[in-house]
């Protein structure tokens, strides 16, 4: 489908500039950037608290650890 948008100068000179960059036509960077938009987000978990405020221990947690309590 073809559509026609108005863009501020200053926003399309940049849109241009970062297709360049990546090597994609306009039409791709577009593309990729309305579907970025839409893309349902991930609700990402509070990190956990380490010993309680009174302990002033801190606990040393794996890269794994860390991952399965940001992103579940």
């Amino acid at each position: 489908m073809r559509t026609t948008i108005e863009l501020p100068d200053e926003l399309l000179m940049k849109a241009k500039s970062h297709a360049a960059l990546a090597g994609l036509s306009m039409k791709q960077f577009f593309i990729l950037a309305i579907q970025q938009a839409i893309q349902p987000r991930k609700h990402r978990k509070s990190p956990p608290v380490i010993n309680g405020p009174t302990d002033r221990r801190v606990a040393i947690l794996t890269p794994e650890q860390i991952d399965e309590a940001m992103f579940g």
